[in-house]
């Protein structure tokens, strides 16, 4: 939710108004800068500090061998009179609060990477009118002159032309979570406005640049008394009146903040209308149905402090100590697990990596509850990887998987857990499955040598849901274990990806089965 509209926005609005994704088929893809091979495309943003601190901390660290990403995500904004000025970043650095944007320097710093463009679109801190949108469109509402419109034409026109001579693939997010409350989108006047952005794309000869209609998948209804806005998120039809058409989108995108692992911590404050999954789903499945590859625009642990290492409800400032174990189990297992069982749709998958803490329009302060009086926000924590090494190696682990682009070579396969890593050397462990009363057992896994910085388990129950644990250490045993319940005559299958201490990328072993 990289606006610079504030939560209080939504509070305002609401003041004044008021499980697993199905694995069919999906239709053949087609969409420009589609990558090659059915493989995602891994993206860090997503400011330029950002990136240039993962650059020089990660990427610079030739110990790590750490993947490169194969795009950069950015910000920017069409938006006339106000502050940042239009198209902020794109030719001369611009800080809004969230970091120093500068186009040009991070597009020196990753040569050949792809470009993920947040257009921000929204009047929301001057009246919430959509005069951005109406202009574009070129109503002839009293409060839009052709002087205007001509404006917001010309800066777009320029703003396409720009990618055009940076010659590299554009995901272009046109008036990014379009379904965000904090945004005040009209639906009409948003679905308009993307079209004529797409019409200029193409008359302009920009065919490097993809559009990408991304939904905020935010939880909660807003604005009942607006139906123009169509906030209603617990309407299953909630997507189709925002959808410009297939003609126009190449990408169906969202936001994901949440998951199953994590919803308990993360909203444990608060309450949703609808479950977080279960929207994020939704959004898979209208992709299916319309045949459009899935981007996840925007993805971090929101609540969660990786250098702390901390956690948090989202809705009031309540950290907690907690350990690099739970956060990857909370929160990192379910993002992974969720993109590896939708591979047949997610193509690119943006990551967040910023300190929201030392940023000022993300600060919260201690036990201030969204939208009120230092908490403009919500709590966001600090979601780099780099600030925890448990959580960092876990990361590269996983963008070293054959799926990712730019991870290991060859064939995945269908999808299933451990796809493409490092096979485990030759009695480097052994593994089982003990057994308890009542259909109570352990999965156990046991180093023979050294240690391990982490050991992950993947399990289904039989050929089910797979579910993804970090697992934790008994000293007791010596052993990494997990809990799970088999019943007599159902089976188990599962695998485990773990790191030894002595290196820094994780192996990933067989599925083994085991019968109740």
């Amino acid at each position: 939710m990289a606006s610079t509209a504030s939560l209080a926005a939504v509070l305002a609005l609401l003041t004044a108004g008021t499980a697993t994704g199905t694995t069919a088929p999906a239709a053949a893809l087609t969409a420009r800068n589609l990558p090659a091979d059915g493989r995602i495309l891994p993206v860090m943003g997503q400011d330029s500090d950002t990136l240039s601190d993962y650059k020089t901390q990660v990427l610079d660290n030739t110990a790590l061998n750490a993947p490169k990403p194969g795009g950069v995500t950015l910000y920017t904004n069409l938006v006339e009179g106000g502050s940042p000025e239009p198209l902020a970043g794109v030719f001369s650095p611009a800080n809004w609060g969230s970091g120093t944007v500068d186009f040009g320097r991070t597009l020196s710093q990753y040569p050949g990477a792809s470009l993920a463009v947040g257009l921000y679109l929204s009047d929301a801190t001057s009246g919430c009118v959509n005069k951005p949108l109406r202009a574009l469109i070129g109503r002839t509402d009293a409060d839009i002159t052709p002087q205007l419109t001509q404006r917001y034409r010309g800066d777009l026109d320029r703003l396409l032309n720009q990618f055009k001579t940076w010659n590299r693939p554009v995901f272009l997010r046109i008036g990014y979570e379009f379904d965000g409350p904090w945004n005040c989108y009209n639906s009409d006047y948003f679905k308009q406005a993307f079209q004529y952005v797409k019409g200029r794309i193409d008359a302009l000869g920009a065919t490097k640049v993809a559009t990408v209609w991304q939904t905020a998948a935010w939880p909660l209804n807003t604005s009942q008394d607006h139906p123009e806005y169509h906030y209603t998120v617990t309407d299953p039809d909630h997507l189709n009146p925002w959808y410009p058409g297939d003609s126009y989108v190449d990408y169906v995108g969202l936001s994901d903040f949440y998951n199953a692992g994590s919803l308990a911590t993360q909203w444990g404050c608060s309450r949703y209308d609808i479950s977080p999954v279960t929207l994020q789903n939704r959004v898979l499945d209208f992709s299916r149905a319309h045949g459009k590859p899935v981007m996840v625009a925007e993805a971090a642990p929101q609540g969660y402090s990786t250098s702390a290492p901390n956690k948090s409800c989202i809705m009031r400032k309540s950290p907690q100590a907690t350990s690099a174990a739970t956060l990857l189990n909370e929160w990192y297992a379910g993002y992974w697990s969720w993109i590896e069982a939708n591979r047949d749709v997610v193509r690119v998958a943006s990551y967040i990596n910023t300190n929201w803490d030392s940023q000022t329009q993300w600060q919260c302060a201690d036990g201030a509850a969204a939208g009120g009086p230092g908490c403009a926000n919500g709590y966001w924590g600090d979601s780099r990887i780099q600030a925890n090494p448990a959580v960092r190696d876990s990361f590269l682990g996983e963008l070293r998987k054959c799926y990712f682009v730019g991870g290991a070579s060859g064939s995945c396969g269908e999808t299933g857990p451990g796809g493409g890593t490092t096979p485990p050397p030759a009695g480097d462990f052994t593994q089982g499955v003990a057994s308890g009363t009542g259909g109570a057992r352990t999965i156990w896994f046991k180093p023979t040598t050294g240690a391990e910085s982490f050991v992950a388990v993947h399990y289904s129950i039989d050929g089910g849901a797979r579910l993804n644990y970090m697992t934790t250490y008994n000293s007791a045993t010596g052993r990494w274990e997990q809990p799970v319940t088999v019943p007599a005559g159902h089976t188990l299958t599962y695998s485990f990806d773990y790191q030894p201490t002595t290196q820094t990328y994780q192996n990933t072993t067989p599925t083994y089965s085991f019968t109740g």
